[in-house]
C-alpha cells in the first residue's frame, strides 16, 4: 500500500515538473513590449504642428476716417462682444473710446469760432472801409463840380486865373479818376477777403462734421453674418480685446472667418524644407478631438524663412487646404501635420524606438524562442515613427521596443 502511495507521488511530480518546464521553457527571458516586423508601404512623411485658419477672412476694423482726421493716437476699446458667437450683418461687435475725438472736437470748434468771428470782423471792416471811398468820392465829385463852376465863372478873369481854375479841375477830374480805379481795387481786396474768411469757416464746419460723423461710427457693427474670432495683439501678445488699443497703421479688431474653407498652417523646418512641394497630400489630426482624421493638400510653399519667437532657427511657412470642413473645426485649433513625401512599396518596418546603436552598428533585440537574440541590422529610409530595415530580419520576426535588461550584455550577432 505505501509502495502503491509512493508512486502516485513521483507520478504526480513528474507530471508537474512537465508542466512547469512547458511553461517556463516557452516564455521569453524578458517581459519588455514587442512588435512584430511588418511588411507594407513605407510612408516617408515630414510631421509638423499646425494652426487651424480660414481660407478667406473678412476683417472688422476700426472706423477708416482717423488719418483723414489728423488722429494717429492709439484708441482703446471700451467694449468687445464674446469671442466666438454667431453675429449677423449689423449686430454689435465694439465700442471705442471717443475721448481722442472728444478732444479734437473741441480744439476744431474753437477754430470755428475763430473762424466765425474772423468772418464777421472781415464782413464789419469791409463796409465800413467801403463806406468811406465811397463818401470820399461823393466829396471828391461835389469839389469837382465847385471847380468846374469857378471854371466857368472866371471866363471874363484874367487869362492867369482862367488858367488855375483849368489847372484845378484838372487835378480834381485826375483825383475822381484815381479814386475810383482804387475803389475798384479795395472792392477786389474786399471779396478776396471775405471769400478767405468764407472758406476758413467752411472748411472748419466740414472738419466738425467729418469728426462729428466720424464719433458716431465708434460703435462698431459686424459687416455680414459670420463667427465673430478676436485677432493677434502684437503690442501685447495676446488678443484684441476689451481694454487694448487700436492704432492707425492696424485698424483691426477682429475677424469673421468663412469657415466653408479651411487651411492649416505650419512652419517647417529649413532642413526639410526641400522636400515639401505643392500639391502633396497631407494626413491631419487635431489635438482637441484625437480621433477626427482629416485630408488635405500643401497649396503654398513660402520662399524665404523667417524667425519665429523664441528660436533662432529659420522656419518658412506652408499652407495646406483641408479637403472636407467639419462643423466641429474652429479657427485657432492644434493640428498635426503629416506631410507625405514619398511611399515606397512592399517594404521590412519596424518602430524607430526598437533600434539601437553601438559605434556604426545598428542592431535589434529579437525574440529567438526562449531567448532573446542581440542581431544586426541594415536600415534603409526613416520617417519620425518608422525605419525600413534592407537586411537582417524577415517578416514576422519579433523585436522588442525596449533594450531587455537580460540580453543587454549579449554579443551582436554580425550580418552574414
Amino acid at each position: 500500500m505505501l509502495r502503491k502511495k509512493w508512486w502516485l507521488i513521483a507520478a504526480l511530480c513528474i507530471i508537474g515538473s512537465g508542466v512547469l518546464y512547458y511553461v517556463f521553457a516557452n516564455k521569453p527571458a524578458d517581459s519588455s513590449t514587442t512588435v512584430p516586423v511588418r511588411k507594407g508601404n513605407f510612408r516617408d512623411i515630414v510631421v509638423s504642428p499646425g494652426e487651424l485658419m480660414a481660407e478667406n477672412t473678412e476683417y472688422i476694423n476700426a472706423p477708416t476716417g482717423l488719418q483723414s482726421n489728423q488722429i494717429y493716437e492709439e484708441i482703446k476699446i471700451q467694449d468687445m462682444a464674446p469671442e466666438g458667437i454667431t453675429v449677423k450683418q449689423g449686430d454689435y461687435i465694439a465700442s471705442l473710446d471717443p475721448a481722442v475725438v472728444n478732444k479734437k472736437i473741441g480744439d476744431v470748434q474753437m477754430e470755428l469760432d475763430r473762424a466765425n468771428s474772423t468772418l464777421s470782423q472781415t464782413a464789419l471792416d469791409t463796409a465800413l472801409q467801403m463806406r468811406e471811398v465811397r463818401d470820399n468820392i461823393t466829396n471828391l465829385k461835389f469839389q469837382m463840380e465847385q471847380k468846374t463852376l469857378a471854371l466857368q465863372l472866371s471866363k471874363y478873369e484874367p487869362p492867369a486865373t482862367v488858367r488855375q481854375a483849368e489847372l484845378d479841375v484838372e487835378k480834381a477830374n485826375r483825383d475822381l479818376s484815381q479814386l475810383l480805379e482804387n475803389y475798384k481795387i479795395k472792392q477786389r481786396q474786399a471779396a478776396t477777403k471775405m471769400e478767405q474768411a468764407y472758406r476758413e469757416l467752411q472748411r472748419r464746419q466740414q472738419q466738425m462734421q467729418s469728426l462729428e460723423d466720424l464719433r458716431s461710427q465708434f460703435r462698431i457693427t459686424a459687416p455680414k453674418n459670420g463667427l465673430l474670432v478676436y485677432i493677434i495683439d502684437y503690442n501685447s501678445g495676446g488678443k484684441k480685446k476689451a481694454g487694448s488699443t487700436i492704432r492707425t497703421w492696424d485698424p483691426r479688431l477682429a475677424m469673421l472667418p468663412d469657415l466653408s474653407s479651411m487651411l492649416s498652417k505650419t512652419y517647417i523646418n529649413e532642413v526639410d524644407i526641400s522636400k515639401i512641394k505643392k500639391n502633396q497630400k497631407v494626413s491631419m489630426g487635431l489635438d482637441a478631438f484625437p480621433d477626427v482624421k482629416m485630408e488635405g493638400t500643401v497649396t503654398s510653399v513660402a520662399n524665404i524663412g523667417e524667425n519665429r519667437p523664441g528660436s533662432n532657427a529659420k522656419v518658412f511657412e506652408v499652407l495646406i487646404k483641408l479637403e472636407k470642413v467639419d462643423s466641429i473645426l474652429k479657427p485657432g485649433m492644434t493640428t498635426s501635420n503629416n506631410i507625405l513625401i514619398n511611399q515606397v512599396p512592399n517594404q521590412l518596418i519596424i518602430p524607430l524606438e526598437s533600434i539601437f546603436s553601438e559605434k556604426n552598428t545598428s542592431y535589434v533585440y529579437v525574440r529567438k524562442g526562449a531567448g532573446i537574440e542581440k542581431r544586426e541590422v541594415k536600415l534603409g529610409k526613416s520617417n519620425d515613427e518608422e525605419v525600413i530595415v534592407t537586411k537582417g530580419l524577415e517578416e514576422g520576426d519579433v523585436v522588442y521596443l525596449a533594450e531587455p535588461a537580460s540580453a543587454k550584455d549579449n554579443k551582436i550577432i554580425p550580418l552574414k
